[in-house]
């Protein structure tokens, strides 16, 4: 049997051949962004309006930040920018990522409890660690937001009752889709990953126990199409549509300094 270490080293060794068979592909002059698998739906809508608008094409690779993170840093994943949340992505990549620029966008999410539709319902987070049923989260090895639901439940004195109850996946969406599929009845995710379900419920919002979540994109310092990154990025930062777009789908939207 695999044990967790395996697990995560397979998961990394796939995601590489998915990321070289999408760079084989991908248009010769678009940029590649690694991002977070939270952001997918809206970043492939926004690169849909970009291309609309500009003539430019952009490919993406999607996944836990931190999973993406290591895979540019550690094996030199092709990666012209990067679309992560969370501190740690941006500590691995420290040396290696643009600043990012005055009056970029930045995005903002929160943490919910969800379930599946026939689940019972629980109030607390105390409720959720006594309930004896599965709940998943991201790996918090491999994806920011399973940092934030650990601390959450760490800030609520929970997590150590959450013992063989806890489902790690590979990144929040795999989360939902566990809870969705019935493989765990309850889940701690991103709001706008559940609001964009039609198969589970929001039992309740966790307002607090976690670094605020905030999603920015960088350019990479001498990536092949660094400055196509960046091009892309400045356009979504500038565009009503997309600011739409990205409200829509639940997130608040600002802008860094």
């Amino acid at each position: 049997m695999l044990n967790q270490r395996s697990v995560r080293f397979v998961l990394v060794l796939f995601s590489m051949s998915l990321i070289a068979s999408c760079a084989g592909s991908a248009d010769d002059e678009a940029p590649l962004i690694f991002a977070a698998a939270s952001v997918s739906n809206v970043l492939t809508d926004s690169a849909e309006i970009y291309e609309r608008e500009t003539g430019k094409q952009v490919e993406f690779s999607f996944g836990g930040s931190i999973a993406l993170a290591n895979q540019i840093a550690t094996l030199g994943a092709p990666a012209d920018g990067v679309f992560f949340v969370g501190d740690g992505p941006k500590t691995i990549l420290k040396e290696l990522s643009n600043p990012v620029p005055s009056g970029s966008i930045g995005l903002v999410n929160s943490l919910v409890v969800i379930a599946a539709a026939d689940a019972n319902h629980v109030g607390t987070l105390e409720d959720l660690a006594v309930s004896g049923e599965r709940v998943a989260i991201a790996d918090p090895e491999l994806a920011p937001a399973g940092q934030f639901a650990r601390s959450a439940l760490e800030s609520a004195g929970v997590w150590d009752e959450f013992a063989g109850n806890l489902i790690f996946t590979s990144d929040v969406r795999a989360a939902l889709a566990a809870v969705e599929s019935g493989n765990a009845t309850y889940g701690i995710v991103y709001r706008t990953d559940a609001f964009g379900s039609d198969s589970v419920s929001i039992l309740s919002e966790i307002f607090d126990g976690y670094p605020q979540i905030v999603y920015v994109g960088r350019s990479l310092k001498n990536s092949g199409k660094s400055d196509e990154a960046s091009s892309y990025f400045e356009f979504i930062a500038k565009s009503a549509e997309v600011k739409k777009l990205f409200e829509s789908a639940g997130f608040t939207v600002g802008f860094s300094d």
